[in-house]
């Protein structure tokens, strides 16, 4: 979801001395701030507040600042105390409303705006603001009213354009929501790098293409899929231009022609045309009913699985199910504190589950627990890193299920066809796994969706997620057990 970034305001015109120096001073802040002196610009807002303690509008700009260092406690009593000194400082309001927004004080917040629409009806942002925020809540109609009058009061504002199409994705509604995400910023950018013609869905017939990522690895793992259907438009060559980490595996797809590294060089004139990988969906026509889903579109390198095999992963004569774990995902997501579990005890319940083997697949933030778990979490660590994605293959090929959070690895599982079973905040649940079902159009057969509640006492908790995670583990591995453990009864 887009925020708008808060205005900069400036004082009223003052008089006296005193006033004139704070004026003075406010004023250099407020270009240090525009030139990036943050420090600078701290200290000047500061020296404007002890010449005038009532400078409201440099109780907000000091606000913003601090909320840039992470001093969130410290902004929003800057932005309380603007408001309290100046009633009717719009920015104030609308840095307070969006500071509120962010940590997920839900009334607080939609009262701070709704302040902030009372003096300024006429600004797209807020309304976009706004509207983002209540999709966050659930109030989708609410939402769709907000973004729709940004957009009535604007409709050039892509910001409210990408907010609404995100909220339409999620419903479903994806030929309105694809269209409306096309207005996202990030692929200007990737134009301005490459200098070919956009495609824009028309015929491809003879023409090669090269497909830009604009998102991340999870990303370009599921919407590889799309490479076959492009040549089966006609492409004569399809390109990815991606991320370097999955340069060996992907390029091993089906139909593409060449993988291309972003930390290689390349002349972007051998391609004909471009397309942002995010805009394949939208560009290829597809709806919930009908999305490239044969599965598995990608394959592990059958030595590599099998050297894995051979390390310990080879399902046992016991018949215990080989379960892979990931619970961390990106920390720099920009909602990884909601869909990431808090540490690796939350999945506690699941070491009761007899008949299962874990194995921690979780790289990078959180990787630092499976070395060393709490008393009684059975957990394997593999013997060595996972490496690139290709090797990550590899070991996901030798699982009988992946359970992780909303991350590249639950990607990663369902293109191989592997059963994935997905944890998922109720806080801005990603757009593809729609609202409320219990699988995925993505990945037909093989992905469980569980989700956080919506509503209720344990509204946006993972404990209650955990727990229907371990009942539904205890029948599929009770389910798998060889006919002489399920039959097997504990003698006292």
């Amino acid at each position: 979801m887009t925020l708008a970034t808060p205005t900069l305001s400036r004082p009223a015109a003052l008089t006296d001395d005193r006033i004139g120096q704070a004026q003075s001073a406010f004023l250099l802040g407020v270009q240090q701030q525009a030139d990036g002196d943050q420090r600078a610009a701290q200290m000047s807002f500061r020296r404007a507040l002890v010449l005038q303690p009532d400078l409201a509008e440099a109780w907000s700009n000091l606000g913003l600042l601090l909320e840039d260092d992470g001093l969130m406690d410290e902004a929003a009593a800057c932005y309380q105390k603007a408001v309290r000194c100046d009633a009717t400082l719009y920015a104030a309001h609308l840095n307070l409303a969006t500071l509120q927004a962010q940590r997920q004080q839900f009334d607080a917040a939609e009262a701070s705006y709704r302040r902030a629409i009372a003096l300024r009806p006429d600004d797209p942002a807020v309304w976009s603001n706004l509207g983002a925020m209540l999709t966050c809540m659930r109030r989708e109609d609410d939402a769709q009213a907000c973004l729709v009058q940004a957009l009535r009061l604007d409709p050039g504002y892509d910001k409210a354009r990408f907010n609404l199409g995100y909220l339409w994705m999620r419903q479903g509604r994806w030929a309105e929501g694809f269209l409306c995400n096309e207005g996202r910023d990030f692929p200007s950018v990737l134009q301005g790098k490459l200098g070919l013609t956009r495609w824009s869905g028309d015929s491809l017939v003879g023409r090669s293409l090269l497909i830009a990522t604009d998102a991340a690895h999870g990303d370009l793992v599921h919407m590889v899929r799309y490479v076959p259907l492009l040549k089966a438009m006609g492409a004569s060559r399809v390109a990815i231009w991606g991320h370097p980490a999955l340069k060996t595996w992907l390029s091993t797809a089906e139909g593409l022609d060449r993988y291309i590294a972003f930390d290689e060089a390349f002349a972007p004139t051998q391609w004909d045309c471009w397309a942002p990988l995010m805009s394949l969906p939208f560009l290829c026509g597809s709806t919930v009913d009908a999305v490239p889903a044969g599965l598995p579109y990608l394959q592990a390198d059958p030595q590599w699985a099998a050297r894995r095999a051979a390390q310990g992963m080879a399902r046992g004569a016991d018949g215990a199910l080989r379960v892979g774990l990931v619970w961390r995902g990106n920390p720099l997501h920009e909602n990884d504190a909601q869909r990431s579990l808090p540490s690796l005890a939350a999945l506690a319940p699941l070491w009761r589950v007899p008949g299962v083997r874990f194995f921690s697949l979780q790289s990078g933030a959180g990787s630092e627990a499976a070395l060393h778990p709490p008393a009684g979490q059975p957990l394997e660590v593999l013997a060595e890193p996972l490496g690139d994605f290709a090797q990550t293959a590899a070991v996901v090929a030798n699982l009988d299920l992946l359970i992780g959070v909303d991350t590249s690895m639950v990607h990663v599982a369902g293109a191989l066809g592997k059963p994935v079973w997905v944890l998922l905040s109720d806080y801005k649940t990603d757009w593809r796994w729609l609202n409320q079902r219990t699988d995925s159009p993505w990945y037909p057969g093989v992905m469980r969706l569980f989700r956080q509640d919506a509503s209720g006492p344990h509204a946006g908790q993972w404990a209650p997620v955990i727990e229907r995670v371990a009942q539904a583990l205890g029948v599929l591995a009770a389910a798998e057990a060889p006919p002489a453990v399920q039959g097997a009864s504990k003698v006292n």
